[in-house]
């Protein structure tokens, strides 16, 4: 709701800011933009009221990209108090998107029966470039080639349209995979969803827990977090399970034996209350 609150208004902060900043450009260049402007905010607020695991990589794709035209208009109009407002609309935006909690409300709509998915956080190593990388690749193919292409410049958003639809496979694909790794809970106990680093799903069943606690420095057990940032949490067992771990994709997937392991929900308190309503042991 909140999100909505700010994003419905945008176009009327919008309207001046970027009637200013395309004043002095072609016509065919004015309407590209005012187009994929409307697009990608109506494609946005539809996707803000649909949860669903699918959409949730399109969503936090499109929503920052509002903040660079933001800045783009407001630099090239007069500062005024419509560009402050569309630029504090845009920035709310973009940090609500990116919360925790939003990814929970998308990956559940997606859910089946008695089960709630708890988002994984992100591997640390990917924040570091790979990341914001692959999501400029997304903006930069969104925005450049239709803006070469109205301009007449045929040969170059050819160029940049095909080079960007190539790279932007590949990371829109590795951005959803991140967006469909989860900790699971179902009737039957837990389930790790993690194709990153697991080569199907991880099931442990309710009698088979020991205890689910926040994890400690001093434990050796198994890292499932892709050395991600923050807490995590430490699943303990009653007795050794087998885990296919994914640690080459081109050789075999490696079995190992697990008394306990590490997993990273990006919700830690949500995800021992949880086990705590299901009648798994916490500390």
């Amino acid at each position: 709701m909140a999100f909505r609150l700010a994003w419905i208004p945008i176009p009327l902060f919008g309207y001046g800011v970027f009637d200013s900043a395309l004043s002095d450009k072609s016509d065919p260049i004015q309407i590209t933009i005012v187009i994929g402007l409307w697009i990608i905010w109506s494609m946005v607020l539809v996707a803000s009221l649909i949860p669903s695991a699918s959409l949730l990589t399109l969503y936090r794709v499109l929503v920052p990209i509002s903040v660079v035209a933001a800045i783009w208009g407001s630099l090239e109009s007069q500062i005024s108090s419509s560009s402050i407002f569309l630029l504090f609309s845009c920035a709310i935006c973009t940090s609500i998107c990116l919360l925790p909690s939003v990814g929970f409300w998308f990956v559940n709509g997606s859910s089946y029966g008695d089960e709630i998915r708890l988002p994984l956080k992100p591997p640390g190593p990917l924040l570091l470039g790979p990341l914001p990388l692959a999501w400029l690749v997304l903006m930069l193919t969104i925005i450049f080639p239709a803006i070469l292409l109205s301009a007449e410049s045929f040969f170059w958003g050819s160029v940049t349209l095909a080079i960007g639809l190539a790279l932007s496979f590949f990371s829109y694909r590795s951005l959803s995979a991140l967006a469909h790794r989860w900790v699971v809970f179902v009737p039957a106990g837990i389930v790790l969803h993690d194709n990153m680093i697991l080569t199907d799903p991880f099931l442990v069943r309710k009698p088979l827990i020991k205890q689910v606690r926040p994890a400690l420095t001093s434990s050796d057990s198994k890292d499932l977090t892709l050395s991600s940032v923050g807490m995590c949490l430490e699943v303990e067992l009653y007795e050794p399970a087998n885990l296919s771990l994914s640690v080459n994709p081109l050789a075999p997937p490696a079995v190992e034996e697990v008394v306990s392991f590490f997993i990273s929900p990006s919700l830690l308190s949500e995800t021992i209350e949880e086990a705590t309503k299901r009648s798994i042991p916490t500390l």
